[in-house]
């Protein structure tokens, strides 16, 4: 379904939502997120930002983020690591969602005693995992209620509503990501498909194996180097990278070519290992908006 014709049905539930509780991925902290929401959705409901995938980027970029959303009217910001459901933020979260619900009117409701809350975010970076966790840390239910998934787009449509506290009554609805693609210029839908949070199939796995290298020696990072025992060093040239990986970790297939069975380097297969290498938390730092958040901090110096 057009992604636009999702936003369109979030906003027509709005007359039954208290609160709004964006997740997004810490590792693109201001890229990634849709301009779309706040002017359609935020403007007339409480919300919460939170930042998921917390573990992935260095704990001294936490106040500037927040120093950031703070100049930019967010001030509810929670730091977060679905997977691991930590107690310690998952609570944060709880007793910043009872706030927020207390302090706001409720708009075009009847008088209730239940409370409705609306999850958001582009695909996937882990809206699903956080209603799971919240589940289980207040109702002690370990089945999960939203299906989870790798891959962006798991959730393909406004869910029922999930229970996710007793007291007070609340429930939850779970929302596929719209990302906004005008939002998009070359340098941030790289970083979303570093980041595995828009599919395969829009982009080409060179091209980010290319990305995720510039990103690499802009950074000064050639852990990778050392990662894959690459015997020719650190490079800008992504094929003799990839050749090198290959070479150094003999990956090679076998096509046959006339009839005729030949072996040839498997430059696919290293350039997904090397992009798997980010994905897989490998680097010491996977924050990609260091240059946006370098620019933020220099302005206000």
């Amino acid at each position: 379904m057009h992604m636009s014709i999702q936003l369109k049905r979030m906003i027509g539930k709005l007359r039954t939502v208290d609160l709004i509780i964006e997740v997004h991925d810490a590792r693109v902290p201001i890229t990634g997120r849709n301009p779309q929401f706040y002017s359609s959705l935020y403007a007339i409901r409480p919300h919460i930002l939170v930042m998921n995938k917390m573990d992935l980027i260095n704990k001294d970029l936490r106040k500037p983020i927040e120093d950031y959303y703070r100049d930019n009217g967010i001030t509810n910001l929670v730091w977060t690591n679905c997977k691991k459901r930590l107690k310690k933020p998952l609570t944060d979260l709880q007793n910043m969602m009872l706030q927020c619900l207390r302090e706001e009117p409720r708009f075009n409701r009847t008088v209730k005693t239940e409370y409705q809350v609306m999850v958001v975010g582009i695909p996937n970076v882990g809206k699903s995992s956080l209603i799971n966790s919240l589940r289980l840390t207040n109702l002690g239910n370990n089945q999960k209620a939203v299906e989870e998934g790798a891959r962006p787009g798991v959730t393909v449509r406004v869910q029922n509503r999930v229970r996710i506290f007793d007291q007070p009554l609340i429930y939850i609805l779970d929302t596929p990501g719209v990302l906004n693609p005008l939002a998009r210029d070359a340098d941030g839908a790289m970083k979303l498909a570093l980041c595995n949070l828009i599919l395969e199939s829009a982009t080409q796995v060179h091209y980010v194996a290319d990305y995720l290298l510039y990103w690499l020696n802009r950074t000064g990072d050639h852990s990778y180097v050392e990662f894959f025992n690459l015997h020719n060093g650190p490079s800008d040239d992504i094929q003799k990278v990839l050749l090198d990986l290959c070479q150094s970790n003999d990956l090679r297939f076998q096509s046959y070519i006339a009839g005729r069975r030949a072996e040839r380097w498997d430059i696919d297969k290293a350039a997904k290992l090397f992009i798997n290498m980010f994905r897989n938390n490998k680097l010491r730092d996977h924050c990609l908006d260091i240059d946006l958040l370098c620019d933020y901090i220099s302005k206000n110096e």
